[in-house]
């Protein structure tokens, strides 16, 4: 009965882990796109990644999507949070 009940849990953990997968942010439908996942790792940093992405769709039906992440770590202890940016552009 165990193993009927962990083979049950994996099917559905990697159900639920496709349905998150994209092969490119090309093909979402035409919008604004925001997603942020937070973590904390063994040493006690706070992660947390923050992407915000646009697709647009041009006048010839050619798709582009703009993908700006923000990622701040702050480690344990007061006042050495980081923050970077970083920007992507593709085109389809």
């Amino acid at each position: 009965m165990n193993k009927l009940v962990l083979t049950a849990l994996a099917v559905t953990s990697l159900s639920v882990a496709a349905c998150d997968m994209q092969t490119s942010p090309t093909d979402l439908p035409e919008g604004s796109y925001e997603k942020t996942q937070e973590s904390t790792n063994s040493s006690g940093t706070d992660t947390t990644r923050t992407s915000t992405t646009d697709v647009t769709v041009d006048e010839y039906g050619r798709k582009k999507a703009v993908i700006e992440t923000e990622t701040t770590q702050d480690p344990k202890g007061l006042f050495n949070k980081t923050t970077s940016d970083s920007k992507t552009v593709i085109r389809n």
